[in-house]
């Protein structure tokens, strides 16, 4: 199973970016392995307060990885306290 991180954002020519900031081989595919993943890419590139949205697979082994997500993503962004 390969693990990947992709940030989508608008340049400063206002195009539309994509980059991929990590992609891993894991051969433990659990939630915590993947959460340590993200975790690590997030604190590595300070996303921790920069993810607005974010978009992921609905397979079992990313609910700890939604809980750190529901954790990090700035909803203030958009003027609400909490998620929605």
């Amino acid at each position: 199973m390969f693990f990947s991180l992709v940030i989508n954002f608008l340049g400063s020519d206002w195009q539309p970016k994509d980059v991929i900031i990590g992609l891993f081989e894991v051969t433990k595919s659990t939630s915590q392995t993947l959460a340590k993943i993200l975790m690590k890419l997030l604190n590595k590139y300070d996303l921790r307060k920069k993810i607005i949205v974010y978009v992921k697979d609905e397979g079992s082994n990313f609910n700890a990885m939604t809980t750190i997500l529901k954790i990090v993503v700035n909803y203030e962004y958009f003027g609400l306290k909490e998620n929605f």
